[in-house]
Order: structure tokens, then sequence, then C-alpha cells
């Protein structure tokens, strides 16, 4: 479970949806076998959030809105986003879903290559950080 210092109304819900979201990322890379890069946006909590209504309406409910249906305490609403942000990274790394490659250097096929990122791929599948590094 993540922590914030906001007192939160559904902690579970946000939990659940967070988690249901890496499990939903994992079966599609893994299915279209496809790496994840952790600086490149791909595990961006922001970026999930604008697409996932289910998980806004969840983050929402605990903040009051004005008549306009903007939040009100946008201060609150960052902090949380903040340590959500963290979490969901936490979530991908230490889901047992994922493989995570670090920056550095790795062999493939004898060559030595470097990531500049980290990096993640379906747990397993791939050997190296890179697309051509798939585990036969």
């Amino acid at each position: 479970m993540f922590q914030t210092q906001i007192q939160l109304a559904n902690p579970d819900k946000i939990d659940s949806v967070l988690k249901e979201i890496v499990q939903n990322s994992y079966e599609e890379v893994r299915e279209e076998r496809l790496l994840l890069c952790m600086e490149c946006g791909d595990v961006d909590l922001y970026i999930a959030a604008s697409n996932h209504e289910e998980l806004q309406d969840a983050i929402n409910e605990n903040f009051e809105i004005d008549e306009c249906g903007e939040i009100i305490k946008l201060e609150e609403h960052q902090q949380l986003m903040d340590d959500l942000y963290e979490y969901f990274i936490k979530l991908h790394k230490e889901s047992n879903l994922f493989d995570f490659f670090p920056a550095g250097y790795y062999s493939v096929d004898g060559e030595s290559r470097e990531s500049e990122t980290d990096m993640l791929g379906p747990k397993g599948l791939f050997s190296a950080p890179f697309e051509d590094a798939i585990k036969e």
C-alpha cells in the first residue's frame, strides 16, 4: 500500500486501480513484446491518470470540487499525485511481472551495448533492455 500525508476516503480503491493498470500494462507489453522506458513516460502516473477515468474519479473523490468542477485544494491534490507517482513506479518494479534493467552496459549476441535509461521488460522475455534481446 502507498503512503501519503493526505487523508483519503478510498485508499484501497486507488490502490486496486493502480494495480489493475500495472497488470494491464504487463499484459499489453508481453503480448506486443515491448519494453517500457522508465524516463520516457512509459511508466508515468500523470499520463496513465489522464487516460484512465476510473483512476481520475477515485483520486478526485478525495477532494472538494468548486462549482466549475475544479479541485479546490490543488496543493493537496498535487501532493497525492506525487506520492502516487512514486508508488506507481514501485508497483511496476516490485510487481514480479517485470524485469528491471537499470541504465548501463549489457552484452547482446556478444556485442556490448549501452542503455542510457532504466527499462522494464515483461518477466523472462528479454535478456537485456533492447528490442532485439528477446529470449527464445
